[in-house]
């Protein structure tokens, strides 16, 4: 407990189970939880259950492939709480279609929402972290970007943009102690898996032996640790957290 004492944790698109799960225990952790989002009423479950527990949380309306609104939700945490410690992106959408069949439409929303939301974070996120001696900023990737995925290339391909340039800032902005680390979860335990699960098991089991789905906490506890000074030496890692899809 209290591994996360006072630090201000902001995670985009929160009222995600794993941003949800991701809110809680940071909070449980003694986190400074600022959730964001782009319809804030999806956020009241949350801001509910973690100030009942006596969590300190606040909300605000971000869309993160505006940079406009990155830049505003940014000035307003710093103005509220001083500094962001921790960035934790967990925004980002896939898309079933191959490549060849991406509309101009398809690639802008994809690249808007998984691209530019990154780029537009660390921009906007970085230079307080400078000026507070450090930080931890982590994406929530998957393990599709490591593995192949022929069903939905172009997402696959989305994530090696994003690890490439996690990489990059990691090593632009060690000597500042601002620490890049992706996590790249396997198929998680959500509300649209449990009734696709049946279905779908049969292929699952092709590839993975391990009898059960992975659940949010799974993902939560690497995040958790990411942001934590017990991974104070880690930065530009991959957290793989799949059971074992990326050894087959």
């Amino acid at each position: 407990m209290n591994r996360l004492l006072g630090k201000v944790m902001l995670i985009t698109e929160a009222h995600s189970r794993i941003g949800s799960t991701t809110a809680k225990s940071a909070a449980e952790e003694g986190a400074i939880i600022v959730c964001t989002g782009k319809q804030l009423d999806k956020l009241s479950p949350l801001i509910s259950a973690v100030t009942q527990t006596g969590g300190i949380i606040s909300a605000y309306q971000h869309d993160v492939s505006s940079r406009v609104s990155w830049k505003n939700v940014i000035s307003d945490v710093i103005a509220s709480y001083g500094k962001i410690d921790i960035l934790v992106n967990t925004a980002g959408i896939s898309s079933p279609k191959m490549s060849l069949e991406l509309s101009l439409d398809d690639c802008k929303k994809i690249q808007g929402i998984d691209i530019n939301s990154f780029v537009y974070g660390l921009n906007e996120v970085i230079p307080s972290m400078i000026k507070n001696g450090g930080g931890s900023i982590i994406n929530v990737s998957t393990v599709e970007g490591l593995v192949d995925l022929p069903t939905s290339s172009p997402y696959a391909a989305v994530q090696d943009v994003i690890r490439s340039l996690s990489l990059d800032v990691a090593f632009e902005y060690a000597n500042h102690n601002i620490r890049v680390n992706s996590i790249c979860p396997g198929i998680i335990d959500t509300p649209i898996i449990e009734t696709t699960f049946p279905k779908i098991r049969p292929d699952y089991k092709k590839s993975i032996q391990f009898p059960y789905l992975g659940k949010p906490e799974d993902i939560v506890n690497g995040i958790i640790y990411l942001s934590c000074d017990e991974s104070s030496f880690v930065t530009g890692a991959k957290l793989v957290i799949d059971g074992d899809r990326i050894t087959n």
